[in-house]
């Protein structure tokens, strides 16, 4: 049975391991499109992305077949590509800006103290929709314990607030099927198709 998502594209070379640890507690700039509808808001950057500076910078990350299968780009993108989501309005930022090695590196004190530079960003750019990606950051820093995934009811400035899953390989609830329908839901209400 073949792959309905391209082969992992080819792009920039992967960072030396050395450098990857180098990496830790770098800041990575958000990604803004000249017009943002989608912010896409990531918990916090990986080492990979902080040594690279390409958001979600490992290219085995789950984000880029499931924005391809969602129907956000016609291709599976590499990280390096980044100009091809902010020529579609996609912009990427993050709750926290450091680079760990894994998102449980950053506790809940540090998750809601990102929650005021995202609002000031937010109110800057004047999104559509701002994404989550993943329920445990957004639950912790909006106190919303019980939120799921999917269309939230409050909003963020004037932004609709979408909660998805995780895109890392680490998150095992979601497998890519269950990613790209999640996405595809967003993209829908995002860029809805004239009838």
């Amino acid at each position: 049975m073949s792959d309905p998502v391209e082969a992992r594209p080819t792009g920039a070379p992967r960072p030396t391991r050395a450098r990857i640890l180098a990496a830790r507690g770098s800041i990575l700039p958000d990604l803004l499109a000249p017009r943002t509808v989608v912010l896409l808001c990531g918990i916090n950057p990986s080492l990979e992305s902080g040594a690279t500076g390409f958001h979600f910078g490992t290219p085995s990350n789950r984000l880029w077949p499931a924005l391809q299968l969602a129907g956000f780009t016609p291709r599976r993108l590499h990280p390096s590509e980044t100009g091809e989501l902010t020529s579609r309005g996609i912009s990427i930022t993050n709750l926290v800006q450091r680079s760990t090695a894994r998102a449980d590196e950053i506790d809940d004190a540090e998750i809601r103290a990102g929650i005021p530079r995202l609002t000031a960003l937010v109110e800057r750019i004047e999104p559509d929709f701002v994404a989550f990606l993943g329920l445990a950051a957004y639950r912790v820093g909006f106190r919303r314990r019980q939120a799921r995934v999917g269309r939230q009811p409050e909003r963020l400035g004037l932004a609709g607030i979408w909660l998805l899953p995780n895109p890392s390989g680490l998150n095992a609830h979601y497998q890519l099927p269950d990613l790209a329908r999640a996405y595809g839901e967003l993209r829908q209400a995002a860029y809805p198709q004239p009838s």
